[in-house]
């Protein structure tokens, strides 16, 4: 492979790597406002049927959190909230957690 050729491939593997993660961010914001919001809010804060649950928005929530417990909880559920398992796959389950991870100041 030329110079050239190399200097290309790695480009568009830096587009890439720059532009997937914001794709991603995306398809967690729309998946949250049509599987989350309703009870966790568009902006994180718990409706008033959804008593109990964790405002997202709330830095102090945010310790301790990671992405991968909250797509546990969002697959599987916890307490009153049912898991959304047979609604979202594991890919689908991180990104919401990802955006979730966002919405705390």
């Amino acid at each position: 492979m030329t110079k050239s050729k190399l200097l290309v491939v790695l480009v568009a593997f830096a587009f890439c790597l720059a532009v997937v993660p914001a794709f991603a961010a995306d398809d967690g914001k729309a998946l949250y406002g049509s599987k989350c919001a309703m009870c966790h809010g568009a902006d994180g804060v718990a409706k008033k049927m959804a008593a109990g649950s964790k405002n997202f928005n709330d830095p102090a929530w945010k310790q301790g959190q990671t992405a991968d417990a909250i797509a546990k909880i969002i697959h599987d559920g916890k307490g009153k909230m049912k898991g959304l398992g047979d609604k979202v796959n594991a890919d689908q389950a991180k990104a919401i957690a990802d955006y979730v991870l966002t919405l705390a100041k």
